[in-house]
């Protein structure tokens, strides 16, 4: 038991006024003897004990009245095992929602200022000689590395927090907490989570994942209080980009490309012309008007050459509402001056652009500009060799190598095209009719994405053809045929082919892959990943003898987004997810040095540049701040820029409603808070315990009207005795 106000215990006291008040009234009777009282002695004996009775009771009542008056003004609190959090020190571990739906608000301030502010209350009101933990829901990590009883600190470092993350993954972090919450020391526990209930993170999928997170808390050895509190608004207008494509692999200078940028607008209102801009390297270049009916999507196409090689930085903005994280889209566009790809010819024409050579209608299809003299840039730029001219400084100079009808390579360039791919080159192979499976098999073997099987079909006049199955392509380099508008595969007809060999699936990702079926089942077009490159690798060949390939109109697409998407090999993605690690390949003469990276919110850290083969590679795996990371090799250097875009799922507004919110704090045993007052309330319960001067309040009112009662009922009866 404890007491909120102790002063008034002092009024106890007041419980021996009656007593007092008794002994002064209390009755003296005179004795006088006479004749007949021996004949009432017995019933006055009897009577006497009766009234001795019934004055105590009612001087206990009397008594208990005042004592209980005391009682209940000092405010007694029920300590249970909540009530020992008032008595010592606590561990404390919050919860914070930073994804960017807390960006909405009202009033002037946002849902996440008013969680962070509670925030810094609640850490500073603990006790002297707490522990406490905040943890960021939406970037997944903790505030600080570990729980700290440096209060000031937490507080001091919740100034910098900042909302702005991807979407709050509920039952991850309570595993996290778990984790960190068994290691503090301080016996009274408390969990609080401040979030806006964004239905996307609490998806009915994952009621189990939450609950089985939440039961993990409730089996440590001290379980925690556990308190959700609600800090989200219905915020209902919200309009997002959504994503941004671009219609090529791979940039190159003088180019023109299209991007695309989908946006939709999840608000119950009508957005009629809205402004959207495109930035290239943080100047406007363009701007479009859309309009947006209510929950609808649109589309806006902008263009744009780049006129310099290099790193750029694409921006499609539009105009600002609450939710600032979604009202922009970045994509980070390597530029090239030129993609080279070197022509390994296994049956030449007399001369490089003899089109009765293996490689001839490959030459024009990957250069189509150069080929007919148009003044128009070509990102490819093609050389032919033969087979046996082949080199190491050939293949190192090149970005892509085609192999096309080769019978077989001399050990030195077959030693240098495997390193090369495994440095990140890539490799394209076509077989045909001077293939050899024995070579394949034997010496190519560690580049062949499939062994080469026997020879399918027949050249005959006539005979049947082979086709391409129809179908849904997943692979980069293939998807553009998943529109119709860009040609299709299913029209080709194969009379002869090798047969690759199926592979065997073992869920290792090093897997080979096929890309594309013939009708019969054979594999089209297979691909292997080796090292850090890729080698793909096409069932017939790559001239006209064995099939129409190049007369049809997918031939030249085809070609150049196999070439480009081997390329693209070469740069580590640049355009990632919130948490994928950032990884950049720089000059081998950098290694052993340290890269400055840029953070979004223009902090700057220092990498170190790690040696791997022939190139240095710096990695940075902290990337859960969506945003523009920026990375600087050397002082005079280009820079290199990478781009973090959030997952869109936080765009859309919905909250879970207050009656759903209510089933499932009920449903997991949680307490729920929708404000200030609220916790504040509940705190102190789960601090000092539960008050029962209400109860004390009636017991008061029951000793009064009972005291009347039995004063009556008594004061009746002795005038009847």
């Amino acid at each position: 038991m404890n007491f909120l106000n102790m002063v008034m215990l002092g009024g106890l006291a007041a419980g021996a006024i009656p007593l007092i008040i008794h002994l002064f009234h209390k009755s003296r009777f005179k004795v006088v003897h006479w004749g007949a009282m021996h004949l009432l002695t017995a019933v006055l004996r009897t009577n006497q004990r009766r009234l001795k009775i019934e004055q105590w009771i009612l001087l206990a009542l009397r008594c208990a009245i005042p004592v209980l008056l005391a009682l209940m003004m000092a405010r007694p609190m029920w300590q249970g095992a909540a009530g020992l959090l008032g008595e010592r020190a606590t561990s404390t571990v919050v919860l914070l929602d930073n994804s960017y739906s807390m960006e909405a608000g009202r009033a002037g301030t946002t849902n996440f200022s008013l969680a962070r502010d509670e925030t810094q209350r609640l850490v500073g009101d603990l006790k002297r000689g707490s522990a406490a933990w905040v943890f960021l829901m939406g970037e997944g990590a903790g505030l600080l590395d570990e729980p700290t009883r440096d209060l000031t600190r937490v507080t001091r470092a919740l100034d910098k927090v900042g909302s702005g993350y991807g979407v709050a993954q509920v039952p991850a972090s309570l595993r996290q907490v778990a984790g960190t919450l068994d290691k503090m020391t301080e016996g009274a526990r408390q969990v609080v989570m401040l979030t806006d209930f964004q239905r996307v993170s609490f998806p009915a999928t994952e009621d189990q994942a939450l609950g089985q997170a939440l039961a993990r808390l409730q089996h440590l050895p001290t379980p925690p209080t556990i308190t959700l509190w609600n800090v989200g608004i219905d915020a209902r207008e919200n309009v997002a980009v959504e994503s941004l494509d671009f219609s090529k692999l791979m940039v190159g200078v003088g180019q023109k490309v299209q991007f695309r940028a989908n946006l939709r607008n999840f608000g119950d209102h009508a957005r009629p012309d809205l402004r959207v801009m495109m930035k290239v390297d943080g100047r406007e270049q363009a701007t479009s008007q859309v309009s947006l009916g209510a929950k609808a999507q649109g589309q806006v196409l902008f263009s744009h050459v780049f006129d310099r090689p290099g790193s750029h930085v694409v921006e499609i903005a539009t105009e600002a509402d609450a939710v600032r994280a979604d009202n922009s889209y970045l994509a980070s566009i390597p530029v090239r001056d030129r993609l080279a790809v070197l022509l390994v010819d296994g049956a030449p024409g007399a001369t490089p652009d003899d089109l009765q050579g293996e490689t001839g209608f490959a030459r024009i299809a990957l250069s189509p500009f150069a080929a007919g003299k148009v003044e128009q840039a070509d990102l490819i730029e093609t050389k032919v060799v033969a087979a046996a001219d082949l080199t190491s400084a050939g293949i190192s100079a090149a970005a892509v190598v085609v192999l096309a009808n080769v019978a077989n390579l001399a050990a030195a360039p077959l030693q240098a095209l495997e390193g090369f791919v495994e440095q990140g080159g890539g490799l394209l192979v076509f077989t045909g009719e001077h293939s050899d499976p024995a070579w394949w098999n034997g010496a190519f073997g560690k580049l062949a994405p499939l062994p080469l099987g026997t020879r399918a079909g027949t050249l005959n006049e006539g005979a049947p053809t082979m086709g391409v199955v129809s179908q849904r392509f997943d692979h980069p380099a293939l998807e553009m045929f998943n529109d119709p508008r860009n040609g299709s595969l299913s029209d080709l007809a194969l009379k002869a082919w090798f047969r690759l060999q199926p592979p065997e699936r073992t869920g290792n990702p090093a897997d080979p892959l096929v890309m594309a079926r013939l009708d019969c089942g054979d594999p089209f077009l297979a691909e292997k990943p080796l090292g850090q490159g890729r080698v793909i690798a096409c069932a017939t060949a790559l001239d006209s003898d064995w099939s129409n390939l190049p007369a049809r109109p997918s031939y030249l697409p085809l070609l150049q987004r196999l070439c480009v998407s081997l390329a693209s090999n070469v740069y580590p993605p640049r355009n990632l997810r919130v948490g994928e690690p950032l990884v950049g390949f720089l000059p081998a003469a950098t290694a052993g040095t340290k890269a400055l990276l840029t953070l979004p919110d223009t902090s700057t850290v220092e990498v170190p540049v790690v040696n791997q083969g022939t190139r240095g590679v710096v990695e940075y795996p902290q990337t859960r701040r969506p945003g523009l990371y920026t990375l600087l090799p050397a002082a005079g250097e280009a820079p290199v820029h990478f781009v973090v875009n959030a997952d869109r799922a936080e765009s859309d507004p919905e909250r879970l409603t207050d009656a759903e919110i209510h089933a499932l704090a009920k449903a997991h045993g949680l307490q729920l808070v929708g404000s200030a007052a609220e916790f504040k309330a509940l705190d102190k319960v789960q601090r000092y315990g539960r008050e029962l001067w209400q109860w004390a309040l009636l017991v008061l009112l029951g000793l009064l009207f009972g005291e009347l009662l039995l004063q009556q009922k008594f004061a009746c009866g002795g005038a009847k005795a």
